[in-house]
């Protein structure tokens, strides 16, 4: 048999090989074996790299800038006076830190709740400040509240501003924390609470405070609140779970007791030795100062006692105090 003459021929696989075949010329065909077109071989490692996940750089929060400088002097039990330095930061809350420097350098212009009530009206040309003020309410170790002004400001109406400081950067300082200071956000209350301690409850949505500044560390500062803990206070008004359930800055509260009639906002956990501020003033920076401490009689034989010393404080630039005596008062 005459055999059939054929061209050898490729063809394309859909998974990109060929394939090679015979074309008859009289139009019958015949195939071989599909197989793929040789390719290189490719190398075999023995070393996997792997490539780590880029991880962003941790940003830690960062201590607000002290703006300015309070100083509150202290008188407990009719002692000499020992100083308080709180260091404020204006550039978190400025509305809420100008109220406060204004109430310590006993500056705040504020009205008559009723102009016709003659008791207010006769001493409304004079300005509100802490100077008088006390510490009226003392939960240990959660809560310490001053701004209690004098009875002569009593029925005075506390300025309210802007919200500030929800939307604010106040790095690692809130309500909560040890040594912070804060007030009512958006004004409408004389009294501010320190921290003594971490209180968490003091950052909840009912307290609504905001943090304006810290109270220094040292006998001038967070030492002088150890002692504070350790005054004893009235517990006996009326049940309340200890300082998470306190009425917050800014409530009604009673300024004369009805012991017939407990109130939680009379005397509960009201220090039983008075603490007064005698003194007040803001300096826009730090300034060196002399703490003074007497032996204040102990509370309990575990009490500290804390005796006469000197603080020295950093000294950084010029300082413009704002005295009492430059308001006139």
């Amino acid at each position: 048999t005459p055999r059939t003459p054929l061209i050898q021929t490729t063809a394309g696989n859909s998974d990109g090989t060929t394939r090679r075949g015979f074309l008859a010329l009289g139009g019958l065909a015949t195939f071989a074996p599909l197989l793929p077109s040789p390719t290189a071989a490719e190398p075999v490692s023995s070393t996997v790299t792997v490539t780590p996940p880029v991880t962003p750089p941790v940003t830690l929060p960062s201590t607000p800038t002290v703006t300015s400088i309070v100083t509150l002097d202290l008188s407990i039990a009719r002692g000499p006076s020992t100083p308080l330095q709180i260091e404020l930061f204006g550039d978190i809350a400025p509305e809420s830190v100008s109220f406060f420097e204004s109430m310590a350098s006993n500056s705040l212009q504020s009205p008559c709740a009723d102009p016709n009530n003659e008791a207010c009206t006769e001493f409304e040309g004079v300005d509100v400040g802490f100077k008088g003020s006390q510490c009226w309410r003392l939960v240990p170790y959660k809560r310490i509240d001053f701004g209690r002004v004098d009875s002569m400001f009593g029925t005075r109406v506390p300025p309210t501003f802007a919200i500030e400081g929800k939307a604010a950067v106040q790095g690692n300082i809130k309500p909560s924390t040890r040594g912070a200071v804060s007030i009512r956000r958006g004004g409408g209350a004389f009294e501010f609470t320190i921290a003594p301690d971490y209180n968490p409850n003091l950052d909840s949505s009912n307290e609504n405070l905001v943090c304006i500044g810290r109270v220094v560390e040292g006998p001038s500062g967070k030492g002088l609140l150890e002692y504070i803990n350790t005054i004893p206070t009235r517990k006996d008004i009326v049940s309340l779970t200890l300082g998470t359930d306190v009425p917050p800055l800014g409530s009604s509260f009673a300024r004369v007791c009805d012991f017939t009639n407990p109130d939680p906002t009379c005397a509960q956990y009201k220090p039983l030795k008075i603490i007064k501020v005698t003194g007040s003033n803001v300096v826009s920076k730090r300034v060196p100062i002399v703490v003074n401490v007497e032996e204040f009689e102990p509370v309990t034989n575990d009490s500290p006692v804390v005796s006469q010393q000197e603080v020295p404080v950093e000294v950084k630039d010029e300082v413009v105090p704002v005295s009492n005596d430059a308001m006139g008062i």
